[in-house]
């Protein structure tokens, strides 16, 4: 008995020293991680608020040296191109965007999840393994029926393809297979009707979700550069994604503290969103993933 006991305590410090190293290398993996991911946008901000003609790699700074340099940068791009309307083409198409993916998604995944209906598994089939389907794909096929339907060049061919989103749709049916039956069934006991059910019990119970995924659906489509340029070319049109390629194109001339300050514009809806909403995006993926 003494000898186990001896045993014991001799372990004790062993695997407190082994849990102490393992702590310290994931720290330490985490800290370069972050690193690596916050190094460009802060080499980014430096270039942007500094003197013309000052390179970053010559001179290298931790912190910004000219704050008028850079406003005065911003206010050329936002005077003398047509950045604003840009800005004002991509929020519309993402909102826009944000609202068909809630509305079709929440509805569809109400169906699926909560009641049963002829085809279902084999409909909801097809939709997982369009998640496996390659955009590029998909994107000719898309484009001949947009042009067909004469939306080239318009808002609603930008944001109609892009209303249907089977990982909404999963994410959403994960989230609301947890509402009670017991729910339901009471408010039909109550003369609540199919449309009420779904409007009173389950979209209010899926908020957490509904919240994730609008955020998530923002950060796609703001970002999304090859269907706008496909079926918008026409400048009325140009999102900030095609705005910045202009600027980013090989023989644009201009210069690079221009073309970061155009790239910082573009970067700052997407970063400004991910650093106010990232514990429901994680919260939101890490949920649809463990639930149903």
């Amino acid at each position: 008995m003494t000898t186990d006991v001896g045993l014991i305590r001799s372990a004790a410090p062993n695997y407190a020293l082994d849990l102490s190293i393992w702590t310290v290398l994931k720290w330490t993996v985490a800290i370069c991680v972050a690193i690596v991911a916050v190094f460009p946008i802060v080499w980014m901000i430096n270039v942007v608020f500094a003197e013309p003609g000052v390179p970053v790699s010559i001179n290298p700074r931790l912190l910004p040296t000219s704050l008028s340099a850079g406003v005065a940068k911003i206010n050329t791009i936002l005077s003398e191109t047509g950045y604003l309307h840009a800005y004002y083409i991509s929020i519309t198409y993402s909102l826009l965007t944000i609202a068909g993916v809630l509305l079709f998604g929440s509805m569809a995944a109400f169906e699926f999840a909560l009641f049963e209906f002829p085809g279902k598994r084999p409909m909801f089939a097809i939709v997982m393994l369009s998640l496996m389907v390659p955009t590029a794909v998909t994107l000719i096929p898309t484009y001949l029926l947009t042009a067909n339907l004469g939306w080239l060049n318009t808002m609603q061919g930008l944001v109609v393809p892009g209303l249907a989103s089977a990982f909404g749709l999963f994410m959403l049916i994960q989230f609301m297979r947890t509402i009670p039956r017991e729910m339901i069934e009471a408010a039909r006991l109550d003369g609540a009707s199919h449309f009420q059910i779904y409007r009173h019990i389950a979209l209010p119970m899926s908020r957490n979700a509904l919240v994730t995924l609008a955020i998530l659906t923002f950060m796609q489509t703001w970002g999304n550069f090859i269907w706008p340029l496909i079926v918008a070319p026409s400048p009325q049109m140009y999102t900030v994604g095609q705005v910045v390629g202009l600027f980013n194109a090989p023989f644009s001339h201009v210069t690079v503290d221009i073309v970061m300050a155009a790239n910082l514009l573009a970067a700052l809806p997407p970063l400004i969103f991910f650093l106010l909403f990232q514990r429901k995006i994680v919260e939101g993926i890490a949920m649809s993933g463990s639930k149903g």
